[in-house]
């Protein structure tokens, strides 16, 4: 059995909420959502526009409700298939005016494909740790891999919003993709930077341990983003495999 949780809010610094979350055939941009499915295969995802351009809340929504549409059709050539060409749509259509970064989980028979770009992120909880599977594409990011500077210095760093690539954005996209296994008792936790900006890997860490109902694991990591200052458009989405 899978249960899903999810909830998305709009910063306090936003005129709207650029995030959106996907949970099998449900999409939202605000507000909360709660199911449970049997079946062996599910598909999950959190969206963020860019906030520097205009129409970012459409291309998070538009590609998350294309995913969406294809739920019982989907395959591993399908979901890249339709992440190209929500791409090359959102360039033609909107000039570079709506892009969004992304990272999308298909689930079936317990093994896992994540499919990534931008800075938003998945981790999976184990019984022995908290495991990042998604790499940010930030300018940041690219200092900490050369060794420029340490990973604790990403949460203060000037420039740590600077996105390398992006869905809908005037340059070509590398997709990243991970294979994984998603078993009993474990978790997965989707997040937009409004939550994994403002929160070390320990702290979020430690919230999933604290609890294992997943709505107190979602509202727990938004109250204390906030706490922490965040002021981004804020999204969670764990999902529990029992």
């Amino acid at each position: 059995m899978y249960h899903f949780y999810s909830q998305t809010q709009r910063g306090s610094k936003s005129s709207k909420n650029d995030d959106c979350f996907l949970i099998n055939n449900y999409i939202a941009q605000n507000g909360s959502y709660k199911a449970q499915s049997k079946k062996n295969s599910f598909i999950i995802g959190v969206a963020d526009g860019l906030g520097s351009a205009p129409k970012g809340s459409f291309a998070a929504n538009y590609l998350l409700e294309q995913i969406s549409q294809h739920k019982n059709q989907l395959t591993h050539a399908l979901i890249l298939n339709i992440i190209n060409n929500v791409h090359a749509y959102l360039g033609k259509e909107f000039f570079c005016k709506a892009s969004t970064v992304f990272t999308i989980v298909y689930s079936s028979n317990e093994l896992i494909t994540v499919y990534h770009l931008g800075d938003t992120r998945a981790y999976k909880l184990t019984k022995r740790n908290l495991i990042q599977l998604t790499n940010d594409h930030t300018y940041v990011q690219e200092l900490i891999d050369a060794g420029v500077i340490g990973d604790g210095m990403r949460y203060n760093h000037p420039y740590k919003n600077v996105v390398k690539q992006s869905l809908g954005g005037k340059n070509g996209i590398h997709i990243d993709v991970y294979n994984n296994v998603f078993e009993p008792d474990e978790r997965l936790l989707l997040t937009s930077d409004g939550i994994h900006d403002y929160l070390k890997k320990e702290e979020i860490e430690g919230i999933l341990r604290k609890s294992t109902n997943i709505q107190e694991n979602v509202i727990n990591l938004i109250n204390k983003s906030l706490e922490k200052g965040s002021s981004d458009d804020l999204t969670a989405l764990v999902v529990k495999y029992m």
